[in-house]
Order: C-alpha cells, then sequence, then structure tokens
C-alpha cells in the first residue's frame, strides 16, 4: 500500500485541487478576457491529472489492477470524476453552474493526457 501512495499522492492532490477550485467561489478573481479561457484550464487540468495517475499507476508495485487496461481505467475514472465535479458545481455551489462544455473539456484533457501517458511512460 505504501508503493501505490507514495506514486498516486500526486494525482491524488491534485484532483482534490481540481475539486477545490471548482467549489470555490470566484467573483473576487479578475475577469481575462481570453477567448473560451475556462475551457483551455478545465483541458489543461484534466491532461495533468491523467498524466498524474497513469505514473502513478504505472510505477507503483502494491496493485496489479492498474496496469491492465490503464489507458481504458483512466479515462472512465478521470471523465466520472469531471462529470461528479460538475454536478457538485450544480447542487453545492450558488455562483457556479453544471455546463456540459466543461464536461466535454474535461473529457477532452483526460482523453489528451492519456494520449500522453502513453507516449511518454511507455
Amino acid at each position: 500500500m505504501k508503493s501505490f501512495l507514495k506514486y498516486n499522492l500526486p494525482s491524488i492532490l491534485w484532483a482534490a485541487f481540481i475539486l477545490w477550485l471548482c467549489l470555490v467561489r470566484v467573483n473576487h478573481l479578475p475577469h481575462v478576457t481570453i477567448y473560451q479561457l475556462d475551457k483551455i484550464v478545465h483541458c489543461c487540468f484534466y491532461i495533468v491529472l491523467s498524466l498524474l495517475i497513469f505514473y502513478g499507476w504505472k510505477k507503483q508495485t502494491t496493485f496489479a489492477w492498474p496496469k491492465q487496461n490503464t489507458v481504458a481505467k483512466i479515462l472512465l475514472l478521470t471523465i466520472s470524476y469531471g462529470f461528479v465535479v460538475e454536478i457538485f458545481q450544480e447542487f453545492l455551489t450558488t455562483d457556479r453552474h453544471f455546463d456540459v462544455l466543461d464536461v466535454l473539456a474535461n473529457s477532452t484533457g483526460a482523453v489528451t493526457g492519456s494520449l500522453i501517458s502513453v507516449k511518454l511512460f511507455k
């Protein structure tokens, strides 16, 4: 278990960071007018999350299950996580709402990160 936590702590912390950023009030942040910046940020968050999970799952030696069908499992996990975070925004915040385009951006990032992972870590 120690090996699993050692290599997967960064992805767990990153997932918690994503959740926190998606649930915190944002009306105090400066307004930046870059076209679709929000979607780019969502995509980048999930690229990094996929990369961190892939690395952690491949490096750990505790469990065999992460080493089989890794990309499919990471895609299922990260896309589901992105969807759940959007649901949390709808029901747990007053100034954030579920956005299908955010789900699409999250999913695009998950796929992109998974494809990059295969190239980087094989």
